[in-house]
């Protein structure tokens, strides 16, 4: 069983980044050269990447938050094309562990006078028991951020072992400086399911690069 929702969930990652490159390279609020026919294609993403104001040049904004809702979108094509009994749930509260030093940049688990957090999007099974946590991010941010994340993920209060957990980011672009640092970000952190995506150039999925020999 838990194979096969990995396995589910696997698809899942990879069709939301080609969902999220098709968003990027035909509909980009800040361009003038968007591709009309792919913006009233039917059964596509309805997402749009937003911009900057001026102080920014118009820039298009890349985050977590358009990587979560073409994540949210294609978990729902896909269930509804299999008849899967899967459900998710948004910024779910943790279940057992106990948080604090998220804004110290000193991270710590089960602290008993830390407080809850959150998972930015959780898997559930037709009984709504929790089989997969997920946390998204965008533009390698900084190293605290992603240790805050690795902590709540690699937490056995959050789950057993057969409880997925998945660290999903996107990067708006990318070189060996940025595969560099994501690797530093991610050795040790022990998250099994890790997926990175660099929207650049007509996309590519760098998973693998930022992995080797880790």
């Amino acid at each position: 069983m838990k194979d096969d929702i990995r396995s589910v969930i696997d698809e899942i990652v990879k069709l939301t980044f080609s969902r999220l490159q098709e968003v990027y390279d035909h509909r980009q609020e800040s361009s003038l050269g968007n591709d009309q026919s792919y913006i009233g294609k039917t059964g596509c993403s309805r997402l749009v990447f937003p911009m900057y104001g001026k102080h920014r040049h118009n820039e298009t904004r890349v985050s977590e938050q358009e990587l979560r809702f073409a994540f949210v979108e294609t978990f729902n094509m896909v269930c509804d094309e299999k008849h899967l009994d899967l459900f998710y749930s948004v910024e779910t509260p943790t279940s057992a562990g106990t948080y604090s030093g998220f804004s110290k940049g000193s991270p710590r688990s089960d602290d008993p006078e830390g407080r809850s957090a959150e998972f930015d999007l959780v898997i559930h099974d037709k009984f709504l028991r929790r089989i997969a946590l997920i946390e998204f991010k965008a533009n390698n941010s900084d190293f605290n951020s992603h240790l805050k994340d690795f902590l709540k993920l690699n937490n056995p209060s959050e789950g057993n072992k057969n409880v997925l957990r998945y660290f999903i980011e996107i990067v708006k672009s990318s070189d060996s400086g940025t595969i560099r640092s994501l690797r530093n970000k991610v050795a040790g952190r022990g998250v099994s399911n890790f997926f990175c995506y660099n929207l650049s150039q007509g996309g590519e999925d760098i998973t693998s690069k930022i992995l080797k020999g880790i």
